[in-house]
């Protein structure tokens, strides 16, 4: 399904003597930004302007083959055109997307024999520039094309302060750009955010990641300040092309997470009809377990308490439950079967170890698990059911049967864990989870070092999320405020994540429940405003129903959160610090602001609102005396009228949050 809603194409080719040695430059549609490709010495290279601002120097283009090396390259033919198109999502962070583009097609031709073609293909968007090498099928190559390394270089003109993506663990930095090329090995991980200087900002990305391993950033010693692409050797058929690495440039680190570029780099929808893939809201039975409520209940892996969450998600519009490991067995045992339901307990027993140990049921089990059963009732009920499933299980068990059969049951999708590999055989394996789950009608998590996202739900939206970040609890751990408002940007320009905030129960949850390992540094409304600003098609709340239910009138932002935006707009922000955000969806806005450490106010101005409207607010904001240490729990609603032009004051506890839902009258 192309979803393309208008375009406009123009081409202009050129062909080139060998000789060729002059300047190509390819500028972005509204002139700031420019690319210079040139060829000295037989040796590809590109750098960046933004303006008057060098953002790149000249650096390097090209890969490294593992057979015979690439001679001395002569331009062959350029070919330089425009794209000018609207692109419908699927769901994001808008309705559509501009993918207006000038794109340079730059074939090179090894001087000597074997005389090998190279064709560089660049793209210039009004956010950022983005590099790929094709090997043309006709190119003088074998069918499969082994390939050593990247060469690719960015060679940035100053030490800007930078942050990169670090695993299950806060982004790393800030710290010089110096500071990560005196690393041994990988200097960074991308996406690498660096501030040039005051209102220049840029992020190493990679688009369109489906074939060779994804890259990571070494040292060069092309300057002081110079990175190169690396990758893991990696195989590629003639005809076909590396993925996109890519140089956003924005003024501020809001428009970077705006961007459109990796979207609009990877290729139209896959999926005849993608109507049945919806994000929402998501219920989750692991860190609420051992959670005990006022009737007496307590919280386990079993169908009463699914059963409870189902009908609190059928109340107020949650559209789905995950399953997390265990419902088959143990996630680690290679004998427990995906497509069964478990016939014993789980138990913790010791409450400081995630390990889990079974139990006989009682002799009189009267509510087994019953997987099928549990879907029936909760689709009556209009409620998904998302399954854990790992890489033991897939590799033990027939997959794709095992996928079908979930189809079967009604299943809405799987959380995929702990994959193992690594470089191009990981980007293959996910490729084919994700097309498998296309195929039978289900939405993809990935937790557990997943492939980076790079625009691929374009292709694939049913992959929704992953764990492309430290998940609030896990790893036997929490992050801090400083933390989020790190992630958000950083890890977040990748893409989607799963990152589970919304925990609403802080008061010593770690005394009580075997799945929180340390009480987590925030405050209710700080984890309500969370869940709004983690872009992600599957928003995992990780608490009971009951904590939701006492705080009704918090919850009601949540509930209403719909999780597909026709608009948004980074209102403020800075990396570390905080970050306000609104996103629209039909005539309703949802605005929320996060903080670290210090307590700040934020001005909110509602200039995106209709002149000729009415309207009001509801602010869900911390209570006066609240704080991320000391009083989590503290919080107030009331609501204003409010109208275009109006600023409410967001004041933020130190750690806190701010919400607003904008309604007309």
């Amino acid at each position: 399904m192309n979803n393309i809603v208008s375009s406009a194409i123009l081409g202009l080719i050129v062909f080139c003597m060998p000789a060729f040695a002059e300047t190509i430059r390819l500028d972005s549609p509204d002139g700031n930004l420019a690319g210079e490709f040139s060829l000295a010495d037989g040796v590809p290279y590109w750098s960046i302007e933004s303006g008057k601002d060098v953002v790149l120097e000249r650096g390097r283009l090209g890969v490294e083959l593992v057979e015979k090396a690439f001679g001395s390259f002569e331009s062959s033919a350029i070919e330089q055109s425009s794209v000018n198109e609207s692109v419908r999502t699927t769901w994001g962070k808008f309705a559509e997307y501009s993918n207006h583009y000038h794109s340079l097609a730059w074939t090179l031709v090894e001087k000597d024999a074997p005389r090998r073609t190279l064709r560089i293909e660049a793209r210039a968007y009004d956010q950022g520039i983005a590099v790929r090498y094709v090997f043309p099928k006709e190119g003088g190559y074998e069918d499969s094309i082994s390939l050593s390394d990247d060469l690719t270089e960015f060679v940035f003109p100053v030490d800007a302060t930078a942050w990169c993506y670090a695993g299950e663990h806060d982004p790393e930095g800030p710290k010089p750009l110096s500071e990560f090329r005196s690393k041994k090995g990988t200097a960074a991980r991308l996406p690498l955010v660096n501030e040039l200087r005051p209102n220049v900002f840029t992020a190493v990305m990679e688009a369109a990641i489906y074939d060779v391993a994804p890259i990571d950033l070494v040292s060069s010693d092309r300057g002081d300040y110079a990175f190169r692409a690396k990758f893991s050797r990696s195989t590629i058929q003639a005809g076909d092309a590396t993925s996109w690495r890519v140089l956003q440039v924005a003024s501020n680190p809001g428009d970077l997470l705006l961007s459109p570029v990796t979207y609009c780099l990877n290729p139209p929808c896959e999926l005849d009809d993608p109507s049945w893939v919806k994000p929402g809201l998501a219920m989750w039975d692991w860190r609420a377990w051992g959670a005990k409520t006022d009737d007496g209940f307590t919280y386990g892996l079993d169908m009463p308490s699914w059963r409870r969450f189902i009908d609190f998600a059928s109340k107020h519009g949650v559209s789905y439950l995950v399953l997390d490991a265990g419902w088959y067995g143990l996630e680690f045992d290679a004998s427990s079967d995906p497509t069964t339901s478990r016939d014993y307990l789980l138990v913790q027993p010791d409450p400081n170890k995630p390990h889990l140990k079974p139990q006989a049921p009682p002799a009189d089990w009267k509510d087994p698990t019953d997987i099928p059963e549990l879907i029936q009732y909760a689709k009556e009920r209009n409620v998904g059911i998302v399954l854990y499933i790992n890489d033991i299980a897939r590799l033990n068990f027939p997959f794709e049967k095992t996928l079908a059969l979930y189809e079967k049951w009604g299943a809405a999708g799987i959380k995929y864990g702990f994959m193992k590999g690594k470089g191009q055989q990981k980007v293959r394996d996910t490729r084919s989870i994700v097309e498998l789950c296309a195929r039978h009608h289900l939405l993809c998590d990935f937790h557990d070092g997943p492939i980076p996202p790079s625009g691929d739900r374009r292709t694939y939206p049913n992959y929704v999320a992953r764990e492309f970040c430290h998940a609030q609890s896990d790893s036997l751990r929490t992050f801090t405020p400083t933390g989020f408002c790190e992630t958000v940007f950083v890890n977040m320009l990748a893409g989607p994540l799963d990152m589970n905030n919304g925990l609403f129960t802080l008061e010593d949850p770690a005394s009580v429940r075997p799945k929180i390992f340390k009480n987590v540094d925030t405050t209710v409304v700080a984890e309500t405003a969370r869940v709004m600003i983690t872009f992600s098609g599957l928003a995992i709340l990780p608490d009971c129903p009951e904590a939701y239910e006492a705080k009704a009138d918090l919850f009601e932002y949540l509930g209403k959160l719909p999780m597909t935006w026709d608009e948004t707009r980074v209102l403020d922000g800075k990396i570390g610090n905080y970050v306000s955000m609104a996103r629209r969806s039909g005539d309703e806005w949802f605005v929320a602001s996060a903080n670290n450490e210090e307590s700040r106010t934020l001005p909110i101005k509602l200039d995106f609102l209709d002149p000729n409207a009415s309207y009001v607010a509801t602010l869900y904001e911390d209570g006066a005396d609240a704080h991320y240490q000391t009083n989590r729990e503290s919080y107030r609603v009331r609501k204003i009228d409010v109208k275009h032009g109006d600023v409410i004051s967001a004041a933020m506890a130190a750690g806190g949050g701010h919400c607003v839902w904008i309604s007309r009258r």
